[in-house]
């Protein structure tokens, strides 16, 4: 009797963990499981990752820096175990796009877009010759965009890319974790 009762405990703790490790995943990686029951995050060794500020004049959010933003996005990735390599042609590339542009009366707002996604070389199923660069993550474009006041534009770039890259994050534990990923 007690050995089963303890067969009825482990098999709810891992129904449990299963379940936190399914809704710890993006909208998009569940949708990408769904279509192709494999995530293109599994067994990825690491990430090069390269981040592109694009301003409408070179003098908007001038305190926003491209190796502060990178920096803190690679201290995401590294501290939750994801490597961070060299940049090849074998390598996933996580990239991420910031556009800025002033807007509003005399230049009090800003509006931002923010874009993170992961590049890979792949092949054509029907013709796996044929190699080429391709968004595998997230399944679908998401991005943050608005328009907020130049005071808070900083603050709310620099969120909306840590935010990003914690997904990110979460859909590379999901799919890697060793409990009965996809």
């Amino acid at each position: 009797m007690k050995k089963h009762r303890i067969f009825e405990i482990s098999a709810i703790s891992c129904i449990g963990l299963l379940t936190t490790v399914v809704l710890a995943i993006s909208p998009f990686e569940k949708q990408q499981l769904e279509n192709f029951k494999v995530s293109t995050l599994k067994d990825l060794p690491g990430v090069a990752v390269a981040l592109k500020i694009s301003r409408d004049d070179p003098n908007t959010l001038g305190l926003l820096k491209e190796q502060d933003l990178k920096r803190d996005v690679e201290f995401a990735l590294q501290t939750a175990g994801i490597e961070i390599l060299q940049p090849t042609p074998d390598v996933g590339l996580y990239v991420v796009i910031v556009r800025v542009a002033m807007t509003g009366k005399e230049g009090m707002a800003c509006a931002i877009y923010v874009q993170s996604s992961l590049m890979q070389i792949v092949s054509l199923a029907r013709d796996p010759s044929i190699r080429t660069e391709a968004k595998t993550w997230p399944a679908v474009s998401e991005a943050t965009f608005g328009v907020v006041p130049l005071s808070m534009a900083k603050r709310v770039i620099t969120q909306s890319v840590k935010d990003q890259a914690e997904e990110f994050v979460e859909d590379y534990k999901a799919a890697n974790s060793k409990i009965g990923t996809q």
